[in-house]
């Protein structure tokens, strides 16, 4: 029994120490000290942190590249990727002020997290669980997404553009999920490619100095957050989006006339205007 005991108590200790209650068996590690070496076989040393074989990949600390520095910090170039941020952040080292945003200091050309197929196929990829700041070419960007491809429970803020889809397969639907982008230099999240669709889910949208989200034909917004913007809580202008359960809380580029803007509207119900009664 005193054995039992002993067992229990180790067990106990163990999920007190941070990290290892969820370390995932299996994951290859990314931390700023591997940067230096390669973190696993394909990455070379130095940044970009290169990931070209599918699998799980774990972020074990922050991740900082040199601060004037035009190289990005991951690239994934491979579908079948998982990325867990576990909580981490992947910093480009820049800073914003103003709320919605009006300067930023110490932009370098670098972006946070790129999928980008070296043969421009579409990449399916998850990446979750952590922040992505103070990127002068963006925080995260989507040269090659496709259907599946997942962002979730991510802080994204103090970037020129917070998300920038700039390309996808035909009509293929990126998701985001139950996150943040606050105080982004331009776009909150943007779509630059008219073929690719975003579905955005739960998620908040604040203190962007443009539009919160920018949207393209085809793409769905549920149940999300906007307030503070210097432009549109929505744009979809000349384009045609689905609508449900958003609420505009104020103050998205100065007054009710600002809050969104919708070439062809698919009302799913419930959305809501706080400056404005009459929000579909």
């Amino acid at each position: 029994m005193k054995r039992m005991h002993t067992a229990l108590g180790a067990l106990f200790a163990a999920s007190l120490i941070p990290g290892l209650a969820h370390a995932n068996p299996g994951a290859l590690e990314i931390n700023q000290d591997c940067v230096a070496v390669g973190c696993f076989a394909g990455d070379a040393p130095g940044f970009p942190v290169t990931i070209a074989q599918p699998g799980t990949y774990l972020l074990t600390s922050d991740l900082a590249p040199p601060g004037d520095s035009s190289i990005n910090s991951i690239e994934v170039g491979v579908s079948g990727v998982d990325l867990d941020l576990n909580g981490h952040t992947v910093d480009g080292g820049a800073t914003c002020s103003g709320n919605p945003v009006t300067t930023c200091a110490n932009f370098a050309g670098s972006r946070g997290i790129v999928l980008q197929s070296p043969i421009n196929a579409a990449i399916v990829a998850h990446v979750h669980n952590g922040s992505v700041r103070g990127f002068g070419n963006g925080g995260l960007v989507m040269f090659a997404a496709s259907d599946g491809t997942l962002f979730d429970h991510l802080t994204v803020t103090e970037n020129s553009f917070g998300m920038l889809l700039v390309g996808s397969s035909p009509n293929a639907t990126t998701r985001i999920r139950d996150s943040q982008f606050v105080r982004n230099l331009f776009d909150g999240a943007t779509v630059a490619n008219a073929g690719a669709r975003l579905l955005v889910e739960n998620s908040s949208f604040t203190g962007n100095s443009q539009d919160a989200l920018a949207l393209s034909t085809g793409s769905v917004a549920v149940g999300n957050r906007f307030n503070d913007n210097g432009a549109l809580g929505l744009q979809c202008g000349g384009s045609t989006c689905a609508l449900g359960q958003n609420t505009f809380m104020g103050n998205n580029g100065g007054g009710a006339a600002a809050q969104l803007n919708v070439g062809t509207l698919r009302d799913m119900g419930g959305n809501v205007c706080m400056d404005d009664g009459t929000c579909p």
